[in-house]
């Protein structure tokens, strides 16, 4: 239930309601009001989902977000594992080799 994965989340991070509240900028009230079962405001609770660093989606269903990466390489058919991906801006050249 929302209730208890919302009280796992503020218990791993080691906050207070009151200091959630006021990250989230939501009324302390409601997130009182949803640790004993009430329905949230989806606003809301994105909001403080993006505090506590967990998704949207546990919190409401308890799935697990999805990993796109791992995806990505299952479709390459790439062995999973630690990778280091580097992006770099490539930069078009002007005539006389000054970029």
């Amino acid at each position: 239930m929302l209730k208890d994965r919302l009280r796992e989340a503020i218990s791993k991070v080691d906050m207070s309601i009151t200091t959630l509240a006021r990250l989230a900028e939501v009324p302390r009230q409601n997130i009182m009001k949803w640790l004993q079962g009430s329905s949230p405001n989806i606003e809301q609770l994105s909001r403080v989902a993006n505090v506590l660093e967990e998704s949207l989606d546990w919190l409401v269903s308890g799935k697990m977000p999805e990993d796109p990466m791992g995806q990505f390489m299952e479709k390459l058919h790439i062995h999973t594992g630690l990778y280091e991906i580097t992006v770099k801006k490539v930069v078009k050249k002007r005539k006389g080799g000054r970029s």
